[in-house]
């Protein structure tokens, strides 16, 4: 049946169509949607969102060792976030299947980095598939699920964001798996607990499965020599070499090489001894070319001819291209600088009104670190100063104070993010007497990355008993609608902690406003006491609120108002009032 499926939608089918019934992941942008698109496949698979990546693996490798075929999904931050049992378990191999799903940003477009994931599949000395678009990627996971099954080993995909978020029409569809699959544990503690002695062993088998690998998948790789220049390389922008290639008829072979790495020594000699000269195509680390040894005919990031950072697009590669070819180049090269409206977050949001607190408690001797999420956002209300990694604003936090005890230091982190990483660094913070204040921003979902669930819709799960089990005395709830509250509250947490020489937290909790409906509200308007002094809209920056020319005054977009209210206690002039009652759902 032909369907019209999205890359990551189509590595979960084909992970299923290939016998994995186990899938666990942590929700990150170009990722998600690959555990999403699984859950709903059958009844018959078990998937997760686990606490974070580390987990996550952890989880899927104790399957792996038991026989089970199990697929592991990220972003490309994420695996560092799961190195420690990436490398460990490439060791001791594994008994059924264990594809790992790593989505890469080259741009980045929504990452802090554009980490290439394959340059940790060639340290940790494991195969890693390239896909160059959604069917291609379809066709390399069963691939991969087949390599680990055969070799007992952990098999990376690496499909990019372009990859990950396109659509491509595919006939495909649910397959009935006949393979039958051994799910028990066997003990074996020379693998699977190996000391230090028996880990050299693993090691030595683990580059035997290499070699053999590379030789069988490219047994039957052929040279076609039609031209004295060859393109080689993987993944989206080698797509769109192809595409250069067929559209401007240009006299170049193309290599398609689905494994990037490992590559067999034969294979490279053969392109060396055939060609002039080589171009290789990649994003965005040079795994393929790092395996070439003849750098006088290879031409890529190496030699500096293609770019060392950002993505690939259409345009730089036909430039790069013609100019690989020796041929006159009338294609300008530039960067298109699109002034676009920078985001922010959503009217209503609840991280809106935490932010605007913290910066009216403490902007002028204030450092404020943040973390990853909807709430980086802050920096434009000025309430953010550093983003580094996940769970990374605590224990800058603490680290900042150390070096700034002069300074007020406020942090800011998600509530799936305090689980993904935030627990171990408060904990760090309490162990170390920190005075710093952790402003906990309580949505009930991970917005983000699609609204995945969180640890504490658990019953039996919250957040102030996490963090009073930290070793955190105070603890506090508030709703940040109530702005004076808020800051009430943060001069309370800021105190405290100075005083005690321990770190205090805040919970600001208020449902993600996307994902609730506001019934029965009072509607928000703006009086003829309006001044136009820009607060509401430029320095609360509400999307719905927006500044009237003719009138001289701000004025409220009905249609993204929610009626929260918030921007009447930040109006210094008492311009912003509630009238009537409002019945119909905004």
């Amino acid at each position: 049946m032909k369907k019209f499926l999205m890359g990551n939608e189509l590595i979960a089918l084909a992970a299923y169509n290939a016998g994995v019934r186990s899938a666990y992941a942590y929700p990150g942008t170009p990722s998600s949607e690959i555990l999403e698109y699984f859950i709903k496949i059958s009844e018959d698979v078990y998937a997760q969102w686990s606490v974070n990546e580390k987990i996550a693996l952890e989880l899927a490798g104790a399957e792996a060792v038991s026989g089970k075929f199990v697929l592991c999904s990220m972003k490309q931050v994420g695996l560092n976030v799961a190195a420690d049992p990436f490398f460990s378990i490439a060791y001791t191999g594994i008994k059924g299947a264990l594809v790992i799903a790593s989505a890469d940003d080259p741009g980045p477009y929504s990452s802090q980095t554009e980490q290439d994931s394959r340059m940790y599949a060639m340290s940790a000395k494991l195969p890693v598939f390239d896909p160059i678009n959604p069917e291609d990627a379809y066709f390399l996971t069963k691939k991969a699920v087949d390599l680990s099954h055969k070799y007992e080993i952990t098999v990376m995909i690496r499909p990019v964001m372009r990859v990950c978020h396109s659509r491509q029409s595919i006939d495909v569809d649910i397959e009935k798996n006949n393979l039958i699959i051994s799910n028990s544990f066997e003990k074996d503690t020379a693998r699977w607990a190996a000391t230090p002695k028996f880990r050299k062993q693993l090691h030595s088998i683990l580059n035997q499965k290499l070699k053999d690998i590379s030789n069988e998948y490219y047994k039957e790789f052929k040279i076609n020599k039609k031209s004295d220049f060859a393109v080689v390389g993987s993944g989206y922008s080698f797509a769109m070499a192809m595409d250069i290639v067929a559209e401007d008829d240009l006299n170049i072979d193309l290599y398609k090489l689905d494994l990037p790495f490992p590559l067999p020594d034969e294979l490279i000699n053969s392109l060396l001894e055939e060609y002039e000269k080589i171009l290789v195509i990649e994003e965005t680390q040079p795994v393929i070319e790092m395996q070439f040894a003849r750098r006088d005919k290879v031409f890529g990031r190496l030699n500096g001819f293609i770019t060392n950072m950002g993505e690939l697009t259409y345009q730089y590669l036909q430039s790069k291209l013609y100019q690989f070819l020796g041929k006159e180049n009338e294609i300008e090269e530039f960067d298109v600088d699109v002034k676009s409206v920078k985001p922010r977050l959503c009217p209503g949001c609840g991280h809106r009104p935490a932010f605007y607190a913290i910066k009216k408690v403490a902007k002028n001797r204030g450092i404020f670190p943040g973390d990853i999420g909807c709430y980086t956002l802050g920096v434009n209300l000025e309430a953010v100063d550093t983003c580094i990694c996940m769970g990374a604003s605590v224990t800058f936090a603490e680290g900042l104070k150390r070096a700034n005890n002069e300074k007020v230091v406020i942090a800011t982190i998600g509530d799936s993010t305090f689980f993904h990483t935030g627990v171990p660094a408060l904990i760090n913070a309490v162990a170390n007497d920190s005075k710093i204040v952790l402003a906990i921003l309580d949505n009930e979902t991970t917005a983000m990355t699609g609204f995945q669930p969180v640890p504490h819709n658990h019953k039996k799960i919250s957040i102030e008993r996490v963090v009073i089990g930290c070793g955190v005395d105070f603890c506090k709830t508030i709703d940040p609608y109530d702005f004076d509250g808020s800051i009430k509250l943060l001069n309370e947490a800021i105190e405290y902690s100075e005083k005690n020489n321990t770190p205090a937290v805040a919970i600001f909790k208020h449902p993600c406003v996307t994902k609730i409906k506001y019934k029965g509200k009072k509607r928000v308007v703006i009086t003829d006491k309006c001044k136009n002094c820009k607060i509401c809209y430029e320095k609360f920056e509400c999307p719905a609120i927006f500044e009237d020319k003719f009138a001289n005054a701000a004025k409220i977009d009905e249609l993204l108002c929610v009626n929260c209210g918030v921007c009447i206690s930040v109006c210094p002039f008492d311009a912003i009032a509630y009238i009537d009652e409002v019945d119909d759902e905004v």
